[in-house]
C-alpha cells in the first residue's frame, strides 16, 4: 500500500508538471513566430547578430549608426551561427536555454534523492514564473540562455567528480559570455567545492571557468581596442541605483513565486547546513548570490523584472533539492513522498498566468505589423527607428541603434558620454529620411531638425509591444525644409512677447 501511494504522488506531479508544459506551450508557440517586437529590445539584440553575420565589430565607438547594448557577445553570436537572424531563431534559442534551466532543476534534486515524478515537479515550478520574470524565457534577449549555462554549471557542480567540475567551469565561462553578472556563482561553487571535496577541485573549477572567461575577456579587448569592457562594466558603473526596488525583491518578488519551495530549502538548509559532503551549503550559497545580485540588478537603472528569471531558478532548483534530500532522509516511510508531492503540487497550481494571454500577439497586431512595414517601403532613404531598430531592416533599409544604447552612455559621468551626442549631430545633418518615433519622442534634435509627416494609423491597442516598456508607432517624421525653418522663424517674430 506505501508504495501506491508513492506512486500516486509521483503521478499526481508528473500530471501536473504537464499540465504546465502545455498551458505554457500554448501561450509561446504563437510567440514563437510572430514576426515583430514582443519586447520592445528584442529588435536591437538581432540587430546585434546581424552584425556579426556581416563581420561588423560589436562594440565600436559610439556612432548614429550603432552603439551596443551592455551585455556580453555570446547570445547574438549564438543566433548569427545559426543562421539569418530573425525573432524566430531568437526565441528558439531562448526556449533551448529555458529547457536546459528545467532540466537542471529536475537533476539537482534527483541528485539529492528524490524520484523521478517528483523531480520533474521541481523543473515545471521554474516553468510557472515565466510571468513573474517578464517572459523572458521565450524572447529575443540573452537571458533564458545565460540562465540554462549557469544552471547547469551548478548542478555538474554538485557531483564533485573531475569531470564535472571541469564541465561545470566551462559552462559558467559561457554563461559569463551571455550576461556577465552570472559569474558571481562562481563563488558558491568553489566555496563548496573547497570545503566538501578538497582545495584541489576548487581550483580545478576556479581554473575551467576563470581560464576561458579571463582569455575570452582578454581577446576581446584586443579586438575592441578596449572599448568591450568600457561597455561591459564602465558605461553601467555610472547608472544610478533605485534603492526602493531593492528591497521588495528579497522580501516579497522571489519568495512569492515559489512560496512553498522557498520555504522547504530554507527548512533543508537550516537541518543539514553543517553536514559535509551534503549538497545543501552549497544550495545556501547559490541562493544567496541569486538573491544578492538580484537585488542589484533589479535596482539598477531600468532593472526590469527579468533579472528575477536566476533567482526563480536557484528557488526552483535548491526547493527541489530540499524535497530530494528530504526524500532520502526518510526513504522508507510510507508518508515522506506523498507529503512532499502534495507541496509540490499545491505549488505548481500556484501558476498564476490569470493575464498570461496579455503577452501573446494576437492577429490584430500581425495585421498591424505588416500595415507598417506597407507605409515604411514607401520612405525613400533610411529610416531611423531607434525604438523599434529591426522594423527598418524588413523592408530592405539599414537597421537602426537601440535607444536604450544612447540612453546607456548619456549619463554625464560616464566613459563614453557625448555632448552633443552622435545622434544629435546626425539629426542636425538630416542624415536620414525618416524618423519612425512612438508615442514618446525620440529626442535628440527631432523636434529642432524634423517635423510629423504622415501619422502610423494602427486599430485600438494593435502592436502594442507585451512585456517590458510598452510602445508602439505613432509617426513618421520628415526633415525641416528651408520654407519650414523660415515659417518657424516668422511666428516666433509674430508671437507676442512677455513682459
Amino acid at each position: 500500500m506505501p508504495r501506491v501511494f508513492n506512486v500516486l504522488s509521483q503521478l499526481l506531479v508528473f500530471s501536473l508538471s504537464v499540465w504546465v508544459i502545455i498551458t505554457l506551450g500554448g501561450y509561446v508557440a504563437p510567440r514563437l513566430v510572430y514576426p515583430f517586437d514582443i519586447e520592445w529590445m528584442e529588435g536591437g539584440m538581432l540587430v546585434h547578430a546581424l552584425r556579426l553575420e556581416q563581420g561588423l565589430p560589436l562594440y565600436p565607438a559610439p556612432s548614429a549608426e550603432f552603439i551596443p547594448y551592455i551585455y556580453p557577445p555570446l547570445y547574438p553570436f549564438l543566433i548569427s551561427l545559426i543562421g539569418e537572424p530573425s525573432y524566430l531563431v531568437g526565441r528558439g534559442l531562448s526556449i533551448v536555454g529555458t529547457l536546459l534551466a528545467t532540466a537542471a532543476a529536475i537533476t539537482a534534486a534527483r541528485r539529492e534523492g528524490a524520484p523521478w515524478g517528483i523531480a520533474v515537479g521541481a523543473g515545471a515550478a521554474f516553468l510557472t514564473t515565466w510571468e513573474e520574470s517578464g517572459t523572458f524565457m521565450d524572447l529575443v534577449r540573452a537571458d533564458a540562455v545565460a540562465v540554462g549555462l549557469a544552471a547547469w554549471a551548478i548542478t555538474l557542480a554538485r557531483f564533485a567528480s573531475p569531470a564535472a567540475v571541469v564541465a561545470s567551469g566551462l559552462l559558467l565561462a559561457l554563461a559569463f559570455l551571455a550576461k556577465h553578472n552570472l559569474a558571481l556563482f562562481g563563488l558558491p561553487i568553489a566555496l563548496w567545492l573547497w570545503w566538501s571535496v578538497g582545495w584541489r577541485r576548487a581550483a580545478l573549477f576556479t581554473a575551467a571557468s576563470a581560464g576561458p572567461a579571463l582569455l575570452a575577456t582578454g581577446l576581446l579587448q584586443l579586438a575592441t581596442d578596449g572599448m568591450f569592457l568600457t561597455y561591459l562594466l564602465g558605461v553601467p558603473a555610472t547608472h544610478p541605483l533605485v534603492a526602493e526596488r531593492a528591497l521588495p525583491t528579497i522580501t516579497k518578488e522571489l519568495p512569492s513565486s515559489l512560496p512553498l519551495l522557498a520555504a522547504a530549502s530554507v527548512a533543508w538548509l537550516a537541518v543539514t547546513l553543517r553536514r559535509r559532503g551534503e549538497g545543501a551549503p552549497l544550495w545556501l550559497g547559490v541562493l544567496a548570490v541569486a538573491a544578492g545580485a538580484c537585488m542589484l540588478m533589479r535596482a539598477h537603472h531600468g532593472g526590469f523584472i527579468n533579472v528575477l528569471m536566476p533567482g526563480h531558478w536557484a528557488v526552483a532548483a535548491a526547493g527541489g533539492a530540499a524535497i530530494g534530500a528530504f526524500c532520502r532522509a526518510f526513504e522508507g516511510r510510507a508518508w515522506a513522498v506523498p507529503l512532499v508531492g502534495l507541496l509540490l503540487s499545491a505549488q505548481l497550481t500556484r501558476t498564476g498566468w490569470e493575464k498570461a494571454e496579455d503577452y501573446v500577439p494576437t492577429e490584430a497586431d500581425r495585421a498591424a505589423g505588416e500595415q507598417l512595414l506597407t507605409q515604411l517601403r514607401a520612405v525613400e532613404g533610411e529610416i531611423f527607428a531607434p525604438q523599434f531598430p529591426w522594423y527598418p531592416h524588413l523592408v530592405g533599409k539599414k537597421p537602426s541603434l537601440p535607444l536604450i544604447s544612447l540612453w546607456d552612455i548619456q549619463h554625464k559621468r560616464g566613459p563614453l558620454y557625448q555632448n552633443p551626442s552622435v545622434v544629435e549631430e546626425a539629426m542636425a545633418q538630416q542624415v536620414w529620411a525618416a524618423l519612425l518615433v512612438s508615442q514618446k519622442d525620440i529626442k535628440y534634435g527631432q523636434r529642432e531638425h524634423y517635423k510629423e509627416g504622415a501619422r502610423i494609423k494602427l486599430p485600438g491597442r494593435a502592436f502594442n509591444t507585451r512585456t517590458g516598456w510598452r510602445v508602439r508607432p505613432a509617426a513618421l517624421w520628415v526633415p525641416k525644409t528651408a520654407a519650414d525653418r523660415a515659417a518657424e522663424a516668422a511666428k516666433a517674430l509674430a508671437a507676442p512677447k512677455r513682459a
